[in-house]
Parts: C-alpha cells; structure tokens; sequence
C-alpha cells in the first residue's frame, strides 16, 4: 500500500508541475493592445507528453517486511506559436496564422508550380545518378 502511495504522490507532483507551466494563457496569450486601438492576442498550439513508472524491489533483511520502490516520471512541453487574433476598433477580428499555406486550389497550383523547378531538378539528379550506376555496372561486367 505504502508503494501505491509513493506511485501516486510521483504522479501528483508531476501533474502540479505541470499546472504552473500550462494555463490558458499558454495557449491564448495575454492580449495586447496597440496605440491604434486593435488588440493583438498570441494563439499557440501546445503538445504535452508525460510518463512515470515505478519498481518494487525486494528489501535486503527478508525478515523485515519493507519492500523497497523505485520511481520517476518525465514530461515534455512544447509550445508553438501558430497566429494571431486581431481585433479592429470597428468590430472586425481578424486571424493571422504565422505561416499561410495555400487555401484555394488555384493558390495550390501556383504553389506546385513555384516548386516545379526545385522538383525537376531533383528527378534529373535522381536519374542521372542512376544512370550513372548501371553504366558503372555494365563497365564492371
């Protein structure tokens, strides 16, 4: 009992670790406020891991009855910022993202066409690579 104990209180120091890094505003930010009027307000994405286990090990005096435990746990936080709310004097709230992908399909083909000569280019090394190792090849023979 004594184990599941010790189990448990890793777990909550991990976990109360774990509030005072993520609160809300980890994710969305404290606002800001511009001269103009418009409020800027940061909006990140958070991925959180966490892990802990335990061991019960046998004591060293059999006669004694303790049984002895080992424990840890581990967690990992990453944050990144994704955009940004804004919010205009007139009403209007905007969202920024940090990097704009692509949305419409006419904006997809140009960004497949901007990459096109990177592409080619890539195929050409490819094939001229392997080209390059039959003729080895065939030499070889």
């Amino acid at each position: 009992m004594e184990n599941e104990s010790s189990m448990k209180d890793i777990i909550q120091n991990a976990l109360e670790q774990i509030r005072t890094v993520m609160d809300a505003d980890t994710v969305i930010g404290q606002p800001i406020k511009l001269e103009n009027g418009v409020t800027v307000i940061p909006v990140s994405k958070v991925l959180m891991g966490f892990a802990s286990g335990g061991l019960d090990l046998p004591a060293k005096d059999k006669d004694s009855g303790k049984k002895n435990f080992g424990g840890g746990g581990g967690t990992g936080v990453t944050v990144f910022p994704i955009g940004f709310l804004t919010a205009y004097p007139d009403g209007r709230v905007e969202v920024l993202p940090m990097k704009q992908e692509p949305s419409t399909p006419i904006e997809q083909i140009a960004d497949f066409i901007n990459r096109t000569p990177d592409l080619v280019g890539r195929f050409k090394d490819l094939f001229a690579k392997k080209q390059e190792e039959k003729s080895e090849e065939t030499a070889a023979e």
